[in-house]
């Protein structure tokens, strides 16, 4: 319950802080949105759920690179070949060892999260409390190892494990069918992101970590061994990013260049949502996925009203987070929910 009303008071914030540009140009992008769902209603509709999918999996990633980032204050660009490894890893267990969908979804998270402990234990470590930018350069040498690892043991093409059979079908909602999977994607992220958002702002285990980036050594003297938390805190980021790359992979496939792809989507679901909110990371995520796949659907629409078929522009949702994050930025330069001076 007091998550609830702390969300909604930050809405509520960030509401009275826009200014009226802001709020014309939200207020325009839900009359977009309606022309849309009237126009080509079962293609929105499709659309919506593939954006809502692609988001929680943005999600997963950038909570993860949040949780190091905003409490921990290291910049780890590794993040995204932890992802990876977790698409890589369930496709090992599933193709060469044979285990179920089942076990690969527990497997491969807790192996990604041993990863992360040894990346935490042996590298990260001796960075906290130094320059944000010495973190970054020696993440990003991990990033490089970690995939021409992963070339050198699954090979430079994508990978995919095999679909279990009883989600291969697909689920009728009327105007359009889904694929069970992506329900099944969707249902898997909300309810492992909602637990790490309650572990992390409603627990002792989260509130002491918080603690200890502010004053770690008040919170050493009080009796929190610190070390252990944050090693604690950089497994559960990582699982969560392999959880992402396990359910990804089975959809998609997976190959070496989704380390860089996708961590590159985080920082700019973290930025937008704000460094340092865990709140936002989430909001951001979902933002940019609906955007990704909603905005094609609008210019679509938007050009059968008008008649100007230059409006529908081709390849337009890669160029969408990108977007989103300089509309952001130029309105809101800490983001959605940042916290002023956090890296400073």
């Amino acid at each position: 319950m007091s998550s609830t009303l702390d969300a909604r008071a930050r809405m509520q914030r960030l509401v009275s802080e826009s200014s009226p540009a802001a709020l014309l140009g939200a207020l325009a992008a839900v009359l977009l949105l309606g022309n849309a769902a009237v126009q080509e209603t079962g293609l929105f509709i499709d659309q919506a759920i593939g954006g809502l999918v692609y988001g929680m999996i943005l999600v997963m990633i950038s909570l993860g690179l949040a949780l190091v980032l905003g409490l921990m204050g290291v910049v780890n660009f590794a993040h995204g070949a932890l992802f990876m490894l977790g698409g890589y890893f369930t496709y090992a267990v599933m193709a060469d060892y044979g285990l179920p969908f089942w076990a690969a979804l527990l497997i491969a998270p807790v192996g990604v999260g041993i990863v992360g402990i040894i990346i935490e234990v042996v590298v990260l470590r001796r960075l906290y409390g130094k320059e944000p930018i010495i973190g970054l350069l020696a993440t990003f040498g991990l990033t490089l190892m970690i995939e021409e690892a992963a070339r050198f043991i699954w090979g430079a093409s994508a990978v995919q494990p095999t679909k279990p059979e009883f989600l291969t079908g697909g689920t009728d909602l009327v105007v359009t069918q889904v694929g069970t999977y992506r329900l099944f994607t969707v249902a898997v992220s909300t309810v492992s992101v909602a637990a790490v958002y309650y572990l992390i702002t409603n627990t002792d285990f989260g509130l002491s970590v918080r603690a200890g980036v502010q004053d770690g050594e008040m919170t050493e003297f009080v009796g929190v061994n610190l070390p252990l938390r944050f090693t604690a805190m950089f497994f559960l980021g990582s699982a969560i990013a392999g959880l992402g790359g396990a359910l990804r992979v089975v959809e998609f496939g997976i190959d070496p260049g989704a380390a860089e792809e996708f961590v590159l989507l985080a920082f700019v679901v973290v930025v937008i949502g704000g460094v340092g909110s865990i709140f936002g990371s989430v909001l951001a995520g979902l933002l940019v996925g609906w955007a990704q796949f909603l905005v094609p659907v609008v210019l679509s629409a938007l050009a059968v009203v008008t008649g100007v078929s230059a409006i529908n522009v081709e390849g337009i949702s890669d160029l969408i987070p990108f977007a989103v994050m300089i509309g952001v930025l130029l309105v809101r330069p800490r983001g959605l929910f940042g916290e002023e001076g956090l890296l400073e």
